[in-house]
């Protein structure tokens, strides 16, 4: 058994940031990542999707506007108390709302590491 105590938040390569996770590197996890992000107020993430792996999602506080699809033209609104699922390689985009509160959630997925691929597309100049 292994406790993995919150820490300082660090940037992820998707545009959010991460405070604490269970995972391969952190806790030796051969099935399982389970990790804390938050969005600060008025950020927004890069379009990206997790390769191999299921991903569930629970809010924890805050609001965040997700866009998803090849396009991201499909879009819903995730509040605290929330659940939602996302399926391998939907490309998504989190937007927090908010200019002054943050979003925060908890990520589980079936994949003992972050496999988090920012979409070719999301570079580019806006």
């Amino acid at each position: 058994m292994k406790v993995i105590k919150p820490g300082p938040d660090r940037d992820v390569p998707r545009g959010v940031l991460g405070g604490a996770e269970i995972s391969q590197a952190t806790a030796g996890a051969q099935n399982i990542y389970m990790a804390v992000f938050r969005v600060p107020p008025g950020a927004r993430s890069r379009p990206h999707y997790h390769e191999g792996c299921e991903s569930a999602v629970y809010m924890l506080s805050g609001r965040l506007v997700v866009r998803w699809g090849d396009h991201l033209e499909h879009e819903l609104t995730l509040d605290p108390r929330d659940l939602v699922y996302v399926p391998p390689r939907e490309t998504h985009v989190l937007e927090n709302a908010s200019d002054t509160e943050a979003a925060e959630y908890v990520v589980a997925r079936d994949s003992p590491h972050e496999d988090a691929v920012v979409v070719p597309w999301a570079e580019e100049p806006a």
